[in-house]
């Protein structure tokens, strides 16, 4: 509030007898003007401030103390002109608002699209005020948004005293940044020294997150022996068994002692014990989700009927549980014991509408919905079998836009009747989108966004809307399959992708190393007793280390951690196996103001857990765009990861039994991501084939499906399907073709493109020989 500074001023002044009776006074009014403040006594603030604010010291403590009152009562524009105006004075330059009303207006212009504003006063503020940890934590992610973050980082750090409790905030603030980027390496480094006790402020925080970042590191003896070193310090073992526990469940990570469901229930009940509800609730949304997993529905439905009593449960949904453990119990049903009926009724139907229903088991996820035209009775009747994702529907009036739609889960030998709402007036389909490329350059680069968990039943809901019109036309001129990803885990798929050679018998030595890597997650062993042989194993070579070997520079944007295997995050490997380290320019950035013009939907969330995967899209796809127009990566292949978090926090807003007219945090999602695939398409040249990808779907909140995206587009490709379901396992031979690189990997008939094709529109550099 100032209130300290402005005594010690007036008391200096008055001693020195320079200070006028007039200025004396001045100074008195603000100094009772901000007791009022600080006291709630807005109206008594706000006329003792009136007309005292100005760009020197007592002006400015009168500013803010009004500001304070004003935005107590609605003014907020008022107290916005305020700063503004003492910002953009010459005589305040290194001057900056409090820190609360500094995070109040960097949060406000943030929501408001004005993250350069934002960026600007965060700058200023975070000098006057360095280890403010909401300030910190807000200048990082804000100017991170507009500059470039590593020199932020570097800048921040830099910033902080090496020790001591007022930096553990920060220095948390700065490693769960580096884990955005894909870094736990440089989150560890950026932590700093352990803090004495547990007991002390924001130590929890800071022992979290270095928990966190070992588990992301894929170090299982690290995570083990951080617990140990955090209970030495004072705390709580009830506390540490449930946080290793969650710790363990977010990062895929696996005790080799005790069984995650085990481990997790035990977590719970410690929780529970230790009357923390937050951390009780997430554990039991670990637990649902893995008995799930698990193969165990009912389990899963009792526990969350159980805990449903006590906690919201967010992203779970009953429905969801009850429509799998249904799926579950008919899984070996002959087909007429798994049909139900959908009995639509339409009130006073407009003459020509029609009822497009999704084909449903056992038809393809990406096939075309059946068209029932809707007669005058407005009663239309579609046999469907209970299968793992909801059916759904999409009513078009007779100029082809929208009425109505939303989804509804068949059941057997039962009657559902599903009571349509029309809108007055229908929503006409997104105008047709155009593809339009650069020149070609007579090189061939290929582009792959991996859409983290993105669902072909999702897709074809919105293409039936005519709301995806991006990927619509990239469809109509390329070439798709629905692929088989066995098991839908992206772990599992990244490492299909990454090393795609034929499986190889472990030699003694290799089987020694990985039998050392085993024990050392016994909490006994803590170390690889056999770390020491790894220097004699024969080199593995992946995707990009094999694609990289010639003339070509591939780049990886796969963000490995905990368990996957997908190699080294931002490395390029290239020409001739050289390999450099890609700078990125930031790992998240708000909306920009067209953005959210576009997508009101998205600039509208206000949960922090939502932004911050959002900001990760956003940040993403930029990179994208910067490395399509960039041209000196022949192969990149990036994976949007925040998509997954989205889709399994909002998948059952979508899946309910209900008509959503296409309104949901997931679909606005899938809408900004096809906008954005025109930005990179536009960046292409007429050489260069784009692919979007998916490791997996989803067919409820809690499970993935099988079934994947495949969608290529450019030169010289096919047009059409592939046929049946080919393995994921065979993109990476897709991707070799089509740069014209010979290898011995396995082709499921992904894309019909042959090397030998396809070499012709590759640049005239000799293919690489087969790994051997």
């Amino acid at each position: 509030m100032r209130t300290p500074l402005l005594v010690a001023l007036l008391a200096l002044a008055a001693g020195a007898g320079f200070v006028s009776a007039r200025r004396a006074g001045e100074q008195l009014a603000v100094l009772r003007a901000c007791e009022a403040a600080g006291a709630g006594d807005w109206a008594a603030a706000l006329a003792g401030s009136e007309g005292r604010t100005g760009p020197d010291e007592t002006g400015l403590a009168a500013l803010e103390c009004r500001c304070r009152a004003l935005l107590a009562t609605g003014a907020a524009q008022a107290c916005e002109a305020l700063l503004a105006g003492a910002l953009a004075a010459p005589e305040a330059a290194g001057w900056a608002p409090a820190p609360d009303l500094a995070v109040h207006w960097i949060e406000t212009w943030r929501e408001a699209g004005e993250t350069r504003r934002a960026a600007e006063l965060a700058r200023r503020a975070g000098r006057l005020h360095p280890l403010h940890p909401d300030l910190f934590h807000l200048e990082l992610s804000t100017r991170s948004s507009v500059e470039d973050e590593r020199a932020v980082l570097r800048e921040l750090e830099a910033r902080l005293p090496a020790s001591g409790t007022a930096a553990l905030h920060p220095r948390a603030s700065l490693a769960n940044r580096y884990l955005l980027r894909g870094e736990p390496g440089s989150a560890l480094a950026a932590l700093g020294e352990a803090p004495e006790s547990a007991a002390l402020p924001a130590a929890r925080l800071w022992f979290e997150t270095r928990g966190m970042a070992l588990a992301r590191a894929g170090d299982l003896g690290g995570v083990q022996r951080h617990y140990a070193a955090w209970e030495r310090a004072g705390a709580d073992p009830a506390e540490l068994r449930a946080r290793y526990a969650l710790t363990l469940s977010i990062a895929g990570l696996r005790d080799p002692e005790r069984a995650p469901l085990s481990l997790l229930a035990e977590g719970a009940r410690a929780a529970e014990a230790l009357g923390d509800p937050p951390l009780h609730e997430a554990l039991l949304v670990r637990q649902v989700l893995t008995l799930v997993n698990a193969g165990q529905p009912g389990q899963a439905l009792t526990l969350y009927d159980r805990a449903r009593e006590r906690y919201p449960l967010a992203g779970l949904s009953r429905g969801e549980l009850l429509r799998a453990a249904r799926g579950g119990a008919l899984a070996g049903a002959p087909p007429a014991a798994r049909r139900g009926s959908l009995r639509f009724r339409v009130p006073a139907p407009a003459p020509g509408s029609t009822l497009l229903v999704s084909a449903g088991a056992p038809a393809e996820p990406d096939a075309d919905y059946e068209s029932f035209p809707v007669p005058a009775s407005g009663r239309v009747e579609a046999l469907r079998e209970v299968g793992p994702a909801p059916e759904r529907w999409v009513l078009r009036g007779a100029g082809g836009g929208v009425l109505a739609s939303g989804a509804v889960s068949p059941r057997a030998a039962e009657s559902l009747e599903v009571r349509v709402r029309p809108a007055p007036a229908e929503v006409a389909r997104a105008p047709a989108a155009t593809l339009a490329r650069r020149p070609a350059d007579g090189r061939r680069r290929v582009l792959l966004l991996l859409l983290d968990c993105a669902d072909w039943r999702l897709v074809q809901y919105l293409r039936t809307r005519g709301e995806l019109p991006v990927l619509e036309a990239l469809l109509a001129t390329g070439f798709r399959a629905v692929l088989a990803s066995e098991p839908p885990l992206t772990a599992a798929a990244l490492e299909a992708l990454v090393h795609p050679g034929p499986p190889r018998a472990p030699s003694l030595l290799g089987w020694l190393h990985r039998y050392g890597t085993e024990l050392a997650g016994l909490a006994s062993v803590g170390e690889n007793p056999l770390a020491g042989l790894a220097w004699l194993l024969p080199e593995q070579r992946d995707l990009f280390a094999e694609l990289g070997a010639g003339p070509r520079a591939v780049a990886n944007l796969l963000f490995a951690h905990g368990g996957m295997a997908a190699g080294r995050h931002a490395l390029v490997t290239g020409p001739a196996g050289a390999r450099r380290t890609l700078s990125l320019a930031s790992s998240a950035r708000d909306l920009s103001p067209a953005e959210r013009a576009r997508f009101p939907g998205l600039a509208a969330l206000r949960e922090e857990r939502d932004l911050l995967h959002l900001r990760a899209i956003a940040a993403e796809l930029d990179a994208a765009v910067a490395i399509a127009g960039g041209g000196e990566i022949d192969l990149l292949a990036l994976r949007v990861e925040a998509l997954d978090i989205l889709t399994h926090a909002h998948f059952a807003e979508v899946a309910r039994d209900a008509q959503d007219d296409g309104r949901g945090v997931l679909l606005d999602v899938y809408r900004y991501l096809d906008a954005r695939l025109l930005d990179v398409e536009q960046k292409l040249d007429a050489d260069d084939v784009l692919v979007v990808l998916s490791d997996h779907g989803i067919q409820t909140a809690m499970e993935h499906a099988a079934e994947a995206i495949f969608v290529a587009s450019g030169a010289g490709l096919p047009r059409g399907r592939a046929p049946g379901r080919p393995a994921l396992a065979g993109v990476p031979r897709a991707l070799a073709d089509l740069l014209g690189i010979a290898t011995d990997w396995p082709d499921t008939g992904v894309l019909p493109v042959q090397c030998a094709a396809c070499a012709a529109a590759a640049d005239s550099g000799s293919p690489s020989s087969p790994s051997s």
